[in-house]
């Protein structure tokens, strides 16, 4: 009988116990590994929930910032509140310390920098404005080619200088840069920006900022319009719906909401959703009422623009009743009139030779013109039409002189054209809340002609103050 070495036995237990002692090693190590991983895996969800809160703070922070200056009209965006900016001192120092803060034209909580956007201060954001050469923007100093470079194309470039001057104080080709950075916990940090078009007296903008018929909110083209001319663009801040058959526009068709158009639209330029807002200024009929060469009272009486009494020389042809002035029939006065009121328009009103009246009308109601008027603006700054409330035009209204340079209609609330009307000139409507209550929604589901080649330029600064129009465009992701 044989049996094994007792020496032979303890050597196999040996091995066992290394080789257990190595399994738990390993599954030691596994163990820790994993534990590793899930506390990095942790990190990286915060980091990823921190930097999401932080971007949503900074866009919270843009989307207010470019509601807040597509508003202004008033304002120098890079000079700031006091207006003032001196580019032989520092950016921070005297007058040049509120350069760039717009913090004065935020309405509503959270009204101080740096802006919470939670409860708990977790998140916030800043807000600033730069000139585009400004070189607190870039990391290494901007050369002279490179200042040259941003005068190229500029919207409004000035005679002298011939570049930017890279001091950040003094903005000579109209583009800002407004850079909202947002906050989170951890030192998280992101920044974005966008370029600001901010023209102040602007001679002629630039034809992708002056189009034909501009809209501040949606639009509904359900006729054959026809938009023609070398700015015959049609755009609108909201949706822009187009269902005519035979539409045509010459140049755009863009929106900053959605874009649907009939397969049978055509469009000589570019179309689509998605765009950046063309700023349209805030429409106010009292501020144009200096033009006037005669006021049309609340109570029925007319007097000169200055208010005194016109007696023997108030213009014919108007009648009132029930809080509208009116014109039928075949004749209508000369002049720029001021009306206290809805306006109401019929009937075949032209001129000698079926000439166009130069007869031009501001009124604090709803503007309706019907029938085969022919008019034309009769005040130096071009206005047609301005109305506070709703512009109606239907029938054959012919105001298209080829003999006159193009004319204007402003519109507070909102437009309704039918028929087969005749316009030469633009159209800006403000879209503003629906007060007078004739038209809900723009809509133009008439045929009517539209000839736009862009001769106007910025609107006139009510009062003789400056005026600005900012528009927002681009998009940088820091």
């Amino acid at each position: 009988m044989m049996t094994t070495p007792i020496a032979h036995a303890r050597s196999e237990r040996g091995i066992a116990l290394v080789v257990v002692l190595l399994l738990m090693a390993v599954l030691s190590g596994l163990a820790t590994g994993f534990a590793m991983n899930g506390q990095v895996e942790s990190s990286m969800a915060n980091n990823e929930v921190y930097y999401a809160g932080a971007r949503a703070a900074a866009e919270a922070g843009l989307n207010r910032a470019v509601e807040a200056i597509r508003l202004n009209t008033t304002a120098d965006l890079l000079r700031g509140q006091d207006g003032a900016s001196d580019p032989l001192i520092g950016p921070t120092t005297g007058v040049n310390a509120d350069n760039g803060n717009i913090g004065f034209l935020l309405v509503g909580a959270p009204n101080a920098s740096p802006y919470a956007l939670d409860a708990n201060g977790q998140y916030f954001y800043t807000l600033e404005v730069f000139d585009d050469d400004d070189p607190r923007l870039y990391t290494t100093a901007l050369t002279a080619a490179q200042l040259d470079a941003m005068l190229v194309g500029a919207v409004q470039p000035e005679p002298v200088p011939l570049s930017e001057d890279g001091s950040g104080q003094t903005d000579t080709n109209d583009q800002l840069i407004l850079r909202a950075t947002g906050f989170g916990p951890s030192n998280t940090v992101v920044t974005l920006s966008r370029v600001l078009l901010s023209q102040e007296f602007v001679a002629v903008p630039p034809p992708n900022l002056n189009p034909a018929i501009l809209v501040n909110g949606h639009l509904n083209i359900g006729g054959n319009i026809t938009v023609t001319g070398s700015s015959g663009s049609v755009h609108a801040n909201g949706d822009l719906t187009v269902d005519g058959n035979s539409a045509s526009v010459s140049q755009n068709a863009t929106a900053s909401g959605d874009y649907t158009a009939n397969k049978n639209f055509d469009a000589g330029g570019t179309t689509g959703g998605g765009y950046a807002n063309i700023n349209v200024p805030d429409i106010n009929a009292s501020d144009y009422a200096h033009l006037a060469d005669y006021i049309l009272q609340s109570d029925g009486s007319i007097t000169f623009g200055n208010g005194l009494p016109c007696l023997a020389l108030c213009p014919g042809s108007w009648t009132y009743g029930g809080g509208t002035w009116s014109i039928t029939g075949s004749s209508a006065p000369t002049g720029t009139f001021f009306v206290e009121g809805a306006v109401t328009i019929s009937g075949s009103p032209k001129g000698p030779g079926n000439s166009n009246i130069a007869m031009s009308v501001i009124a604090t109601g709803s503007i309706r013109i019907t029938g085969s008027p022919k008019l034309k603006p009769e005040n130096g700054d071009m206005f047609q039409f301005i109305t506070d409330g709703d512009f109606e035009m239907a029938g054959n209204v012919d105001i298209d002189d080829p003999t006159q340079v193009e004319g204007q209609i402003l519109v507070r609330e909102q437009i309704h054209i039918s028929g087969n009307p005749e316009f030469q000139g633009r159209i800006l409507v403000g879209d503003a809340a629906d007060v007078h209550g004739e038209v809900t929604t723009s809509a133009i589901p008439g045929s009517p002609t539209f000839t736009y080649n862009g001769t106007l330029g910025a609107l006139p600064s009510p009062g003789g103050a400056p005026t600005y129009t900012n528009n927002v465009t681009g998009w940088i992701e820091q």
